[in-house]
């Protein structure tokens, strides 16, 4: 038995596995301490539900039984990224178009719409204008949830 497995690898099984489902991968990561896999999935046009991570999970679970991406033991769970999701790659920053960010740029966090995403960075449009970022100085972002009078809108 081994300590470790592909990512990568385990990554593209996943994804098949979502596309058959009519979901896609939004992140996948694996935390070699607890030895815990997450998947986080996400469907263009409705929320994710508890079912959608139980039947994902037990699909990824029965896809994996056997292969040599399944060589020692590890917990899995399924679930959406939420409300004020992450965002890592490129694809998650041109989902959130138009949408209020946090972004932390080690020195500062800026607060602002998603207004472009640009080949080395992204627009984001706050109270005092307009300001590019680049992705290279961007530490963390993540959705921010827009809450009125104490209701998400």
């Amino acid at each position: 038995m081994t300590d470790t497995f592909d990512v990568d690898a385990l990554s593209m099984v996943v994804k098949n596995v979502l596309e058959e489902a009519g979901l896609r991968l939004y992140d996948i990561n694996f935390n070699h301490i607890s030895r815990t896999l997450r998947v986080f999935i996400d469907r263009e046009r409705e929320p994710i539900t508890v079912k959608d991570c139980k039947e994902v999970s037990n699909l990824i679970s029965r896809k994996l039984e056997g292969s040599d991406l399944d060589n020692f033991s590890y917990t899995l769970e399924v679930s959406s990224p939420g409300i004020e999701r992450p965002l890592k790659r490129r694809e998650h920053y041109e989902w959130a178009l138009g949408k209020l960010v946090e972004i932390d740029v080690g020195d500062k966090k800026i607060r602002g719409y998603l207004r472009q995403c640009e080949g080395d960075g992204v627009v984001i449009g706050t109270e005092s204008g307009e300001e590019l970022i680049p992705y290279a100085s961007i530490q963390k972002a993540k959705v921010a949830e827009e809450i009125t009078y104490g209701k998400r809108r």
